[in-house]
């Protein structure tokens, strides 16, 4: 059998509509990884976002516990299967370990230049940021409760973050963010701008990608890009569905995932993931 490195997005695509995780498709993970698979969380949100959910896939209590990641082969792989690709690509975590893997900030200069660029752009902008692991929000910043109880308010970012340690900024104009993005990363062209929620839009550092965090995870695996099965339904996802080499898009993906995919799986709701990884454990 040969082992595949599978990667997944969260919203939109191994979650529901609800943002939660079907008991199908944890199943559907269980077996894979018992098969030898390494299945890896790969997702534009924070690790304090996605800790239950590595949690959940692992059958721990909680994610520290390394609990049963399937046979994956060596003690390497079990570290990387309970490792995840948050920030879209700007932090990888290892829940296993309860610690940082890798952090990959903006150089303060490069900070300034954005905001500077952003402020005289766009009047009435709200933004925020994520540095290390902590997510700052300016007062007018509108998220819903639950994604931003965590957040430290501010009334201007400027004046609170830590310049040496901004992983991501997020940037909310008027109207949904897949309207405005392009408009954003036109004008930071020597960042990575993209979107995957309509309420923000989100700035990394340039060539900070899930598709760049995956690559040098798959390295020290041992996997091609012909070894990677990848999941995704928003333009955030599109780096790494190019780069690996199969690109599968639920149904209810946007429109350029849809374009950029190799397969097409059923929507987030309808469980899509599951029914894939069904259908590549039944080959086994």
């Amino acid at each position: 059998m040969e082992r595949r490195m599978i990667v997944c997005d969260l919203d939109g695509t191994l979650l529901d509509s609800r943002g939660e995780l079907s008991e199908r498709t944890r199943a559907a993970v269980r077996r894979v990884r018992a098969a030898g698979h390494v299945f890896v969380i790969a997702t534009a949100r924070p690790v304090r976002d996605t800790r239950h959910v590595a949690a959940a896939l692992n059958d721990t209590g909680n994610a520290g516990n390394a609990g049963n990641a399937g046979n994956a082969g060596n003690a390497g792989d079990a570290a990387d299967a309970n490792s995840a690709v948050c920030g879209n690509g700007s932090v990888v975590y290892d829940f296993a370990r309860d610690e940082v893997v890798d952090h990959h900030p903006f150089a303060e200069a490069d900070v300034v230049r954005a905001l500077t660029a952003l402020r005289d752009r766009f009047p009435g902008i709200r933004l925020g940021a994520e540095c290390h692991l902590e997510l700052l929000l300016e007062d007018a910043f509108e998220l819903a409760p639950a994604l931003a109880r965590d957040a430290r308010r501010v009334a201007r970012l400027e004046e609170a973050i830590d310049w040496h340690g901004v992983g991501k900024i997020v940037v909310q104009l008027e109207g949904a963010a897949r309207g405005y993005y392009e408009s954003v990363g036109t004008l930071l062209p020597g960042c990575e701008v993209t979107v995957s929620a309509d309420v923000f839009c989100e700035v990394t550092r340039a060539g900070v990608t899930k598709a760049a965090a995956l690559e040098a995870m798959a390295d020290r695996l041992g996997f091609g890009r012909a070894g990677v099965i990848a999941f995704g339904d928003m333009p955030n996802d599109l780096p790494m569905l190019t780069w690996s080499g199969t690109a599968v898009a639920v149904a209810n993906a946007h429109p350029a995932v849809l374009a950029a995919a190799h397969e097409m799986t059923a929507s987030n709701d309808e469980d899509g993931v599951a029914v894939w990884l069904e259908q590549l454990s039944e080959k086994h």
